[in-house]
């Protein structure tokens, strides 16, 4: 048998392998969507006090829906009666992972905010438990915001978004609970006072996780 020849089924042996493997991916049966509540998160609790952001342009809205590919998108404002504030967006998906990307992409991708700073800081939940999340600095006009995120999939919370981007699929192909999310808490920083503003993060978080699960 010439090379040619050998070539030839080296390479139909190449295509039949990728036939099989695509039949096999299109053979397995996601897991059902299922109803999710994120936008019925609850106003109110531990003392913090929410209020939706609104967004007049609805045009724009709509075609932030079309790229995420998800109109599941919790956008809101909490303070409480020490007067501290802070933001939170949750982006829920039960089906495309696409919806999830790291904040970094959309808040320099308008290329009129800086990102001063990113590190990994674990979130204290009390009784032993903790979580790890991402810490960033931006400078948004005469503004510095403070962030922190992360990634949910199924029950799983994550600082890393390809972690969360393989469970989300593992999730899909075993029927268990299925879905995940991208959280985003931010409040702006007053003056230098960043660690301010982490503890800040961190107070609403604590509590905010004790009822997020719910609603994902």
């Amino acid at each position: 048998m010439g090379k040619k020849e050998i070539n030839t089924f080296i390479s139909i042996g190449i295509l039949l392998s990728c036939l099989t493997a695509v039949l096999f991916i299109s053979s397995i049966k996601r897991a059902p969507a299922r109803d999710v509540m994120i936008l019925s998160f609850p106003m109110e609790f531990a003392g913090w006090q929410g209020a939706d952001v609104e967004f007049k342009d609805k045009e724009y809205l709509k075609r932030v829906y079309e790229i995420l590919g998800t109109d599941k998108v919790l956008i809101r404002s909490y303070s409480n009666r020490e007067g501290e504030k802070v933001l939170i967006q949750v982006v829920y998906s039960d089906q495309k992972r696409q919806s999830f990307h790291p904040p970094e992409y959309c808040y320099l991708g308008s290329g009129n905010n800086e990102m001063l700073y990113r590190v990994k800081v674990d979130i204290d939940l009390g009784e032993g438990k903790s979580f790890s999340a991402n810490e960033s600095v931006y400078r948004v006009s005469r503004n510095r915001v403070l962030m922190l995120d992360w990634y949910t999939s199924g029950d799983i919370m994550t600082g890393n978004y390809y972690k969360q981007q393989l469970f989300f699929v593992l999730n899909q192909f075993k029927h268990a609970k299925s879905g995940g999310s991208a959280v985003r808490v931010w409040t702006v920083v007053a003056g230098e006072d960043e660690s301010g503003a982490l503890e800040r993060c961190k107070k609403f978080i604590k509590e905010a996780v004790k009822v997020l699960p719910y609603y994902l």
